[in-house]
């Protein structure tokens, strides 16, 4: 009676009103089978086979070959891409964001979809329902003004009832007819345009740009929760077949309609078959003792475990409760960094031995892994994942290392306090 995970079980409810529960065949950009996973570039027999059965396992996408991947760092490299697309788009624009900020920003994207949708593009948006709220005058509204064919994902409601305040949609996605698609960790407002915004409300996060067949199956997930939330049958959008690169890319969607931690087993995964080093860049670090076990080993076995985390979160909460459980990476070296704050760094990142990314919208904390609906890029390239690297030297350089003697000079208000928001971290 007590035991039911009453938002996993909604979430259930949920999936079934799902339609695109299959893959897009392609004659290119599939890898089908374990037989043949040497046609990856650059293929290691040990590490690759290891880090691709836990993923086979437990998602059933395909891995795609040849897809372009390119890292756009901030506002001022994602926001000017993203907007390119649309103008040039010719048949479909799709876009899902968590928060669409009605600011300067968020104008000029409304202002784009509504020119593509003036010269007959078919233009759809969903705005998570809460996400929604995040600014006044709300976004969905200047959207529906503007003509636009937008929806929300399950607003809270008084009247029915609804509440769905856990299930949230926190995906990040832009797919521009079958050209280019556009995922990561950045919402659309004025805050991720650093160089412009006061240092105190910057936020700093990194976002990417795909092109090849993982852009089918992007579109496919687009239209499987437009048909979740309207149950109207939407066509996804195929691929360019002359848009392609060197990357290997598999398309990693998790959320609680799912009977197990998807996210979780392939990070999880991904640490236990390192051998030479991890990094880890997340806004939000609350991870289970799972993880923190396989982290600790990967440690033990002489892997370069890098977590790099913000001095000050908007969730000082977050922060208080991390600060609880530091100490047991740090004992067994892990090594923890803190990136001076502000601006407030929301970028999510996670590579092992530069040859291996996932990225996307997880933070690593449970309502990510558990409660939230999410987007995540699993890439095989050792040119993203060295450029990825690189951020994370570069955000190392203006850091301070976290050490067990800082967190043992904490006063005991300090770490009662801490201790008392850890027992909190399943819902924070």
């Amino acid at each position: 009676m007590f035991g039911i995970n009453r938002a996993r079980a909604k979430a259930h409810s949920l999936a079934k009103r799902s339609f695109w529960r299959w893959s897009i065949p392609q004659e290119r950009g599939e890898v089908v089978s374990k037989e043949n996973r040497t046609a990856l570039p650059a293929f290691d027999a040990g590490l690759d086979r290891e880090l691709l059965n836990v993923s086979d396992a437990v998602n059933n996408e395909a891995l795609r070959t040849d897809n372009k991947v390119t890292f756009l760092l901030n506002g001022e490299q994602a926001y000017p891409a993203m907007l390119q697309a649309i103008e040039r788009s010719e048949s479909t624009v799709f876009l899902i964001t968590f928060i669409l900020r009605s600011d300067s920003v968020g104008k000029l994207f409304i202002s784009a979809l509504q020119r593509a949708a003036a010269r007959g593009v078919d233009v759809r948006v969903i705005i998570d329902g809460v996400g929604d709220y995040y600014c006044w005058p709300r976004a969905s509204r200047m959207l529906k003004k503007a003509g636009l064919n937008v929806v929300r994902y399950y607003p809270p409601t008084f009247f029915p009832p609804s509440l769905l305040i856990n299930l949230r949609n926190h995906k990040k996605l832009l797919v521009c007819d079958g050209d280019t698609a556009f995922t990561g960790g950045i919402n659309i407002g004025e805050n991720h345009c650093v160089e412009k915004e006061p240092i105190g409300s910057a936020v700093t996060d990194v976002h990417f740009q795909l092109g090849g067949p993982i852009v089918a199956d992007l579109s496919r997930q687009f239209c499987d929760i437009w048909y979740r939330v309207t149950e109207s049958v939407l066509q996804p959008t195929p691929a360019n077949e002359q848009v392609s690169g060197e990357a290997s890319c598999r398309m990693l969607v998790a959320g609680p309609d799912e009977h197990m931690d998807r996210l979780e087993l392939i990070f999880n995964g991904a640490i236990s078959a390192a051998r030479e080093s991890i990094d880890i860049m997340t806004p939000y670090f609350l991870p289970s003792r799972e993880m923190i076990a396989v982290l600790k080993t990967a440690a033990l076995k002489g892997v370069k475990v890098r977590v790099i985390l913000p001095a000050a979160s908007n969730l000082r909460y977050v922060d208080w409760a991390t600060r609880n459980m530091l100490w047991e990476l740090l004992l067994w070296g892990v090594e923890v960094y803190y990136q001076r704050s502000p601006p407030f760094s929301h970028t999510k990142l996670f590579v092992v031995d530069q040859r291996y990314s996932i990225v996307g919208s997880a933070n690593m904390d449970p309502r990510s892994l558990r409660l939230n609906f999410e987007l995540c890029i699993e890439i095989f390239d050792t040119t993203v994942a060295r450029t990825i690297s690189q951020h994370c030297d570069t955000a190392i350089v203006h850091s301070s290392v976290v050490s067990l003697e800082s967190l043992d000079r904490r006063s005991i208000i300090s770490r009662l306090r801490d201790a008392l928001f850890w027992l909190f971290s399943p819902y924070l």
